[in-house]
């Protein structure tokens, strides 16, 4: 079969375009995404680095950051009554209230641990508390109460005046405070309904 010298040149022409496809399908090509590939792996590597290394010169100021949350955390548990449940946080608020009636000279006719209330992250610890007492008196159990070292808010209230029949005696008040600490509520009742204890 005899091929022209035209048809050689097309032929040939043809035979490089394979070739040259061939080439850049199976061999450049790959090359380059291998390259890319290479590319995107040092600059995400190198971005790592680089956060690493600014992790790294700011260690003091995150070491520091640190210390400062755990001081504040054992300072806001120092406000929470003692006891890591209800019930020993209930005697724990029963104890404060029956100190700070003792220093005034009240006597509390009763002492009522109510049930404990969830309160965001907290157990509200409520105690209902009567007593019979003069004016002055109440008063300064309720202002001791509300600045105590713990935490401590009074959520009820109720008085009664008695008549006093006896001249230049002050008058007799009928009380009944419902006092309320606070303790963290265990990390497995976060999520849970937990179990409530109930003392009185």
């Amino acid at each position: 079969m005899n091929i022209s010298k035209r048809d050689k040149v097309v032929l040939g022409i043809g035979i490089a375009a394979v070739l040259s496809a061939g080439l850049f399908t199976f061999v450049i090509k790959p090359i380059n995404n291998n390259r890319m590939k290479i590319k995107t792996d040092i600059e995400r590597k190198t971005d790592f680095i680089d956060r690493y290394n600014e992790v790294l010169k700011n260690k003091d100021v995150i070491d520091t950051r640190i210390k400062e949350l755990e001081k504040k955390g054992q300072q806001m548990r120092s406000y929470l009554l003692a006891g890591e449940t209800p019930s020993l946080a209930a005697a724990d608020l029963q104890n404060l209230l029956q100190s700070a009636g003792g220093e005034l000279g009240l006597t509390l006719e009763s002492v009522k641990v109510l049930d404990p209330r969830k309160a965001d992250i907290f157990y509200q610890i409520p105690v209902d508390v009567s007593m019979r007492t003069e004016m002055r008196k109440l008063k300064d159990f309720i202002y001791k109460i509300e600045n105590s070292p713990k935490f401590l808010t009074v959520p009820r209230f109720r008085m009664r005046v008695i008549k006093n029949n006896i001249q230049f005696e002050p008058e007799v008040i009928e009380a009944r405070i419902e006092a309320a600490g606070y303790i963290l509520r265990p990390e497995a009742n976060l999520t849970g309904s937990g179990t409530e204890g109930k003392s009185s």
